[in-house]
């Protein structure tokens, strides 16, 4: 196990293991074509022919092929090629397959191995490997955003057995002490009056008084605007501090801020620090998600958040000092005359009332009786056409045959399936039926797939929802547009009169390191999920009356931090922080539910699909079974505690 920062060991991710790689194949009887291989491999893995798969063509933005399937591809290429080849490539480390892994194209893949084997490469991919993709190497990844990668498939097999789930377990964060500068029990260590001369800081921000005040410390400061990007102009830093949490403009933090600590990180600074006002503040909410995937991809920089109560020139200079020279990595820090606090993820069961009623054991009925939710009752869910929200809303199409109203991104199936695509069951099929049309380049053709696979889904759903007794209907609307949000609230108010239960769950996955993370993708991923929740709270406060319940599905990677999700981590911790606002304005209940991964499901295979439920097991990360999870969600409603405003819900391990 590796311990998290400021996390104990019981909350520690668990520590990725070996891949296995299969016995290799028999030897070759001649010479191997290593780029001929490759393709092939990759054609049998995505379905397009072999003759589209231009060897210059980027395997993920042309061939749709995520960090899994390319570390699955690696795999199987150290399988074939390791015997015929004369080199054992069956040993090769688990850094080097993660290495290969990251290869850009199918030319880069070739001329990597080709090095690896000290084989010719075919003349056309002789050049050297291009600069390997960044992509996560330990995905925490929560569902509800997951894309559908095998949405037609049924549940997947990992070493020969079907996938499955367990309960889950329900946790809260909690503040723990610290050690360090500044409180009672402070070890020896670096004092900040020694610390801090010779040091060179960067402050970004107006507030030219803690400039003045690091620079009594010893410190040469330079201050630059909040948005400013850092480059060789500025010269070698030390530490850098982000002080635009403080101003007081009402402008939110995120995403702006991700291009400006992006270039700060840039810079190698030994510390980057953030101060932010204590408390759910809505203004900087995501930073501490943020901050905790910095701290695992910056092991060398501290990188922390720090929240203050008193936010003046003077105390915010002092924290920075105390901060600097605290011998911890903990990357969220609460500084108050309480003293010196972090988060501890405690289990925190509901009780025995919570043992009994919705799930396997029961039909829900008692749960949804307690949240006032009968055939009349209206509840939207923003994303619940697909994944475990889908899944959430056949619980609740079970218990209370309610009306529910589905919000989604992707576009409405109008009319039946070609019968030539319909016929075609898995991604990789689908793929093949839509190249053999012709006249399509393959992101074309994979944007068609993925988009026939969704509606498949939102047909299914429908369908399921309603053979369960539950009214249920569809439309498409795009969280990153305010208006077109409003609007739905609006609309769906003013047809039923009412509206009792909120859950928002729409987002997307664009998974990058952040050294290659661009601002236009941080914006979408962040924009998706906290910005759709923001305009979606901001609609229903315009409602005559809020709902009885507002349910935000977030992420165990905003708990925990994860390598390569440092704008998915970030827009789910920002959740927490609108949840909170919201309902202290309104006085009703919103909860955000940090989701670790989840199992597949009959007609939800979007959970989890092949190739990430193969890395999960390898890296021994339990997945939460389906009805389990739904039915924890439900009792959570029902019988948790109205006054929580974020828990976690995992399978054990974490």
């Amino acid at each position: 196990m590796r311990q998290v920062p400021g996390l104990p060991a019981a909350a520690a991710l668990p520590e990725p293991v070996p891949v296995p790689v299969p016995e290799p194949a028999p030897e070759a009887a001649g010479p191997v074509d290593v780029q001929r291989l490759v393709l092939e491999i990759i054609s049998e893995r995505t379905g397009y022919p072999v003759d589209m798969i231009e060897p210059d063509l980027d395997l993920e933005a042309d061939l749709s092929i995520d960090s899994i399937k390319r570390a699955e591809i690696a795999g199987e290429l150290a399988r074939r090629l390791g015997a015929g080849s004369g080199a054992d490539l069956t040993s090769m480390a688990d850094a080097e397959l993660e290495e290969l892994a990251k290869a850009r194209t199918a030319a880069a893949v070739t001329g990597w191995l080709t090095a690896r084997l000290g084989t010719p490469a075919a003349p056309e991919t002789a050049a050297p490997p291009d600069e390997p993709a960044p992509v996560t190497s330990s995905p925490v990844t929560s569902a509800p955003a997951k894309a559908v990668t095998e949405a037609s498939a049924p549940a997947t097999a990992v070493t020969g057995e079907a996938v499955t789930g367990e309960p889950p377990r329900r946790h809260v964060l909690r503040p723990v002490p610290l050690a360090g500068a500044g409180t009672p029990d402070r070890p020896d260590g670096p004092d900040p009056a020694v610390l801090l001369p010779g040091t060179r800081w960067l402050v970004l921000g107006d507030a030219p008084e803690v400039a003045a005040a690091l620079a009594a410390s010893g410190a040469e400061v330079a201050v630059r605007g909040r948005d400013h990007l850092t480059d060789d102009g500025d010269g070698p830093v030390d530490g850098v501090l982000y002080l635009g949490a403080l101003a007081d403009d009402g402008t939110p933090v995120l995403p702006d801020a991700f291009p400006v600590l992006k270039e700060a990180l840039a810079r190698g600074p030994r510390w980057l620090l953030a101060v932010r006002p204590a408390g759910d503040d809505a203004r900087s909410a995501g930073l501490r998600g943020l901050f905790r995937t910095v701290a695992r991809e910056y092991p060398e920089t501290v990188a922390r958040v720090v929240e203050l109560a008193d936010v003046s020139p003077a105390a915010v200079a002092e924290a920075v000092g105390l901060e600097a020279a605290a011998p911890d990595r903990v990357p969220v820090v609460m500084r108050s005359a309480a003293g010196r606090h972090g988060f501890e993820l405690v289990e925190v069961p509901l009780g025995a009332l919570a043992g009994t009623g919705a799930g396997p054991a029961g039909d829900g009925a008692a749960e949804a009786a307690a949240l006032g939710l009968d055939r009349d009752a209206v509840v939207v869910l923003a994303g619940g056409a697909r994944g475990i929200t889908a899944q959430f809303a056949a619980t609740l199409a079970g218990a209370a045959r309610c009306r529910l109203e589905l919000l989604g991104r992707t576009p409405a199936p109008q009319g039946p399936e070609d019968a030539d695509t319909a016929a075609a069951g898995t991604p990789a099929q689908l793929r093949a039926v839509l190249a053999a049309r012709g006249g399509a380049k393959p992101a074309e053709i994979n944007r068609t797939a993925e988009l026939l696979l969704a509606q498949r889904e939102i047909r299914a759903t429908l369908a399921e929802l309603g053979a369960l007794g539950g009214r249920a209907r569809y439309r498409s609307v795009d969280f990153r547009e305010p208006d077109a949000v409003r609007q739905a609230v609006k609309e769906i108010h003013a047809e039923h009169g009412r509206l009792d239960g909120v859950v928002h769950a729409a987002g997307v996955i664009e998974d990058r390191l952040i050294a290659e993370k661009s601002a236009e993708s941080f914006q979408r991923v962040y924009g998706t999920k906290a910005g759709g929740a923001r305009a979606l709270l901001a609609a229903l406060e315009e409602l005559p009356a809020a709902p009885a319940f507002t349910v935000l599905f977030g992420s165990i990677s905003a708990v925990l931090g994860n390598r390569g999700q440092a704008d998915y981590a970030a827009a789910n911790d920002a959740l927490e922080s609108l949840g909170a606002a919201f309902a202290t304005r309104t006085g009703r209940r919103a909860l955000t539910v940090h989701w670790g991964p989840w199992a597949p499901a009959a007609g939800h295979g979007g959970m989890v699909g092949a190739e990430l439920a193969r890395e999960y097991a390898r890296r021994g990360i339990r997945l939460i079974d389906p009805e389990e999870g739904t039915a924890a969600l439900l009792r959570e409603l029902a019988w948790g505690e109205e006054s929580a405003t974020a828990v976690v819900h995992t399978a054990p391990g974490w």
